[in-house]
């Protein structure tokens, strides 16, 4: 069977492992993210955890043994460096080189924009 390595154990990278898995996938997968810890819900990070709404325990996106079910090759806090489709290989900072099969799905990094010299928006509460 194929090795599959997903790049960005993010929520939808999470959601792609899932998905392979679901569809038939029994092969080798490997999910790489950056951060050290497993796939976790951002936009609550900064609203309802922050405010204390909610406990830190409630930002994983699934439970350890749930994450086991998967049978991941499960890389956290090691970034990839960079693919080489044309090798079918995707690099780690770590120096180590995975070899895949089957598609490569490749996480995400917001784009940073370049604010120098624009004006804040105008808070609505206050008077013109």
């Amino acid at each position: 069977m194929s090795r599959v390595v997903v790049v960005g154990a993010s929520a939808a990278g999470l959601a792609a492992a899932e998905a392979l898995r679901r569809a038939g996938h029994d092969g080798p997968l490997a999910l790489i993210g950056d951060e050290p810890r497993a796939p976790y819900d951002r936009p609550p990070l900064s609203k309802q955890i922050l405010s204390g709404a909610w406990p830190a325990g409630r930002l994983p996106l699934r439970r350890d043994e749930d994450l086991d079910a998967l049978d991941l090759d499960l890389r956290l806090g090691t970034a990839a460096t960079g693919p080489a489709a044309s090798r079918r290989t995707v690099a780690l900072i770590t120096q180590e080189t995975h070899v895949f099969a089957g598609p490569l799905a490749d996480g995400l990094r917001p784009a940073e924009l370049d604010a120098t010299g624009c004006v804040p928006p105008r808070d609505p509460r206050q008077p013109r």
